[in-house]
């Protein structure tokens, strides 16, 4: 018993981990990309952007298999599983949420339904709700991508989310 409690302590401090290292990595991609030209070199942000995105979830994803395999092999409760989709969720949700604050800053009318005057807090508070809705398959359509690098990271992240929800809670199940 007290080794599923610290296996599951020790699971949620490496998600943990993964979590702040990821949003500290976009955040550090964001401060260089505001301060050295991100208008000057559009194509080249954006292309390295959605490069970073593609690498962001393939270590997601694969990480959240070889997690799983381990919660799998040592007989976990379904809570556990639960807490590994939850976090693994999140961290695609927020991590999403800033590659949007990334393409917004590249191409301020990369958004339908953003206004641009806003301070970076809303409007990324805006995207934060754009990929969840995302995320969710809700799609509202208050929100809009319209140019291409907009609508590829919001195809990447609808990619992810099925791949996740679907293949992870199968994969769990077929144990």
């Amino acid at each position: 018993m007290t080794n599923k409690i610290f296996s599951k302590i020790k699971l949620v401090i490496h998600l943990t981990r993964e979590f702040v290292f990821l949003i500290v990595l976009l955040i550090i991609f964001f401060a260089v990309m505001t301060f050295w030209g991100h208008q000057e070199y559009v194509h080249l942000w954006a292309g390295a952007l959605v490069l970073f995105s593609i690498t962001k979830i393939y270590f997601l994803v694969s990480h959240t298999f070889k997690k799983l395999d381990i919660l799998i092999e040592n007989d976990h409760s379904f809570n556990h599983m639960l807490l590994l989709l939850g976090a693994i969720i999140t961290i695609i949700v927020i991590s999403f949420a800033i590659d949007y604050l990334c393409v917004s800053e590249i191409y301020p009318e990369a958004f339908s339904g953003i206004q641009y005057g806003q301070s970076l807090a809303l409007r990324f508070m805006n995207l934060l709700y754009f990929s969840i809705v995302t995320f969710t398959t809700v799609g509202y359509g208050d929100i809009i991508p319209v140019i291409p690098v907009a609508k590829l990271i919001t195809v990447l992240e609808m990619m992810s989310a099925f791949v996740v929800i679907v293949f992870i809670i199968s994969k769990y199940f077929k144990k």
